[in-house]
């Protein structure tokens, strides 16, 4: 293993922060597969899931059975790590400018595209040593203008031409899922097989240009654009969220860790690890993941729980406000899978409290929530 101490440069004099990378097998080798997780900096199943994996690939390491170049951003955002309100991390958004750390991050097509006209030909692996070439020129013309955007920036910069990029998060109560786009299915399928993904949310564009995204929507937009040129898809990247913000033990993050390393074994970065071992996910669009919107503040109860499939119009729960009296049923937005509830037990009027993903693509626009 080799490790990477980048600096950030820090927001006011006399302040720094790090960003620590580790590294297995040879920087050249391929697949490159890389892992963060902890962008979302008050979620730590994902960095104690990592932490396990490290031991696993010391050990493959030391028995040579690492073939592919492997990258490990245990703790991707040491911003969000260090800011804390009233005794509770804020983690999702940063506290200088409300910019939630997993959106706006570089469209490496829109950088990119104009230095490649003229460069392409019929040869996708030649096209796709030049689409990356021209993504690390980009890249390398940025500047950034505040401590979120240039942590936005060293993280790409070691990403953007990884065969697979994986981003470890998770949500408040949730069973296993993750999200990611259309253009890997059979990677899909085998990361849930390995991972114990119970669902998976398929969307090419979710908006907001999330981590996992500015990864796979270059490709689709630089094939729009070069239409008679073979371009591939040069990445499969997904955001896995790994159950809920309480779940986080060595006994889970050790059985994660054994996922991960399946995966790697399964694409070819590591020779022997453990075989996929749970069954196939169940698959949905995620604009059919339809959320419940509180009608009024209250306490939030609930009769289901994560993993229920649930129909729709049936009761999950209640909202109850004690002064009047009133209590008013949380239910089902769609038939489906409930896969995520809110970890507070008090609301806002307004505010969401679960999503069910069912089959039917009932939204538009913007599909992932702030």
């Amino acid at each position: 293993m080799q490790t990477q101490t980048v600096p950030l440069t820090g927001p006011s004099p006399g302040t720094t922060r790090t960003l620590t990378r580790h590294y297995w097998g040879d920087r050249d080798a391929r697949p490159k597969v890389y892992l963060q997780a902890g962008l979302h900096a008050d979620e730590m199943p994902g960095p104690l899931a990592l932490y396990h994996l490290m031991t696993l690939l010391d050990a493959a390491e030391a028995e040579g059975r690492i073939t592919g170049n492997i990258v490990v951003v245990p703790l991707a955002n040491p911003i969000g790590l260090s800011e804390w309100l009233l005794h509770k991390p804020v983690g999702r958004r940063d506290l200088e400018g409300a910019q939630n750390f997993n959106r706006g991050y570089p469209d490496l097509a829109a950088l990119a595209g104009d230095a490649l006209e003229g460069q392409l030909g019929p040869d996708g692996a030649e096209n796709l040593r030049i689409i990356r070439k021209g993504f690390a020129q980009a890249l390398a013309g940025i500047t950034s203008d505040t401590e979120v955007d240039e942590l936005r920036l060293r993280l790409i910069e070691e990403s953007f031409d990884a065969d697979h990029v994986l981003d470890l998060h998770c949500d408040h109560h949730a069973v296993m899922h993750l999200y990611a786009s259309s253009a890997a299915p059979g990677t899909a399928d085998l990361l849930c097989r390995c991972v114990g993904s119970k669902l998976a949310l398929i969307e090419d564009l979710s908006g907001g240009n999330a981590f996992d995204e500015a990864h796979t929507a270059p490709w689709r937009a630089l094939r729009a654009r070069f239409p008679n040129h073979t371009i591939p898809d040069g990445c499969f990247s997904t955001t896995l969220e790994y159950r809920g913000q309480h779940d986080v033990s060595d006994p889970l993050a050790q059985g994660d860790a054994l996922g991960l390393m399946a995966f790697l074994s399964g694409v070819g970065a590591v020779i022997g690890g453990p075989a996929p071992m749970h069954p196939a996910p169940e698959e949905a669009p995620l604009a059919g993941a339809v959320e419940f919107i509180a009608p009024m503040g209250g306490i939030v109860t609930w009769t289901t729980v994560p993993g229920d499939r649930v129909t729709e119009g049936q009761v999950l729960g209640h909202v109850t406000d004690p002064t009047t009296r009133l209590r008013i049923a949380i239910t089902a937005p769609t038939t489906g899978l409930l896969f995520r509830q809110e970890l507070w037990t008090s609301c806002l009027k307004g505010q969401g409290l679960c999503h069910v993903a069912g089959q039917d693509p009932r939204r538009q626009g913007e599909l992932l929530s702030n």
